[in-house]
């Protein structure tokens, strides 16, 4: 299994993005899970009015059908993960309560179970969908927790990869294949060094 998630402010094409690469890859012959995003099932009140268990609830949901998912197919797609949600949480509440350690640290271990994080940047002006907010401040301040939460601490080389583009669905899935392909790659080597090992006592 492959978990990868789109990440990144709201209103930056993550869920058409997630649709697309999840027909990409089906395409290149992989069975695919989809998890959009989980705040549109949240029965607590969110973006300007939302509450701690608004956030909790998506964090929770989130991880949930993570777990669920992840055994059902190659790839897991998401849109989202725990860690921009949590982005979130700190906008409304800040980052000095009990609460918020508890979170961050949650996130932070959970954040091992990604293989690949896309970030999505702002390439247009938010539009109305009847849920998310509109507010272009508030989209931006999201970004720039982002910014906090992922900058420095993920690179190309770090578990899980991360990288920050305007990328398409095919050039997200060539991604995956790579980096797949690199892992395969260093069972091999693994394999060799322990058959070269066994000879050699």
């Amino acid at each position: 299994m492959f978990k990868v998630a789109l990440v990144g402010t709201h209103g930056v094409n993550k869920t058409t993005i997630a649709y697309e690469l999840a027909g990409v890859l089906k395409r290149a012959g992989k069975t695919v899970e989809l998890i959009t995003e989980t705040a549109r099932e949240c029965p607590f009140p969110l973006n300007e009015q939302a509450t701690r268990e608004a956030y909790q609830w998506i964090i929770a949901r989130q991880i949930q059908l993570e777990i669920e998912k992840t055994p059902r197919a190659d790839v897991l797609v998401c849109d989202r993960s725990v860690l921009d949600n949590f982005a979130y949480y700190v906008r409304r509440f800040g980052n000095n309560s009990e609460v918020f350690e508890a979170l961050r640290a949650y996130c932070m271990a959970w954040m091992n179970t990604y293989d690949l994080l896309v970030r999505l940047p702002i390439t247009h002006a938010l539009e109305p969908d009847g849920f998310r907010s509109t507010d272009a401040d508030f989209q931006q301040k999201i970004d720039q927790l982002c910014d906090e939460l992922f900058e420095g601490r993920f690179d190309a080389t770090t578990h899980p990869a991360y990288a920050r583009g305007n990328f398409s669905a095919v050039q997200i899935a060539k991604m995956i294949f790579l980096k797949e392909q690199a892992v395969q790659d260093e069972v091999e080597v693994e394999v060799i060094e322990e058959k070269e090992a066994d000879e050699n006592t």
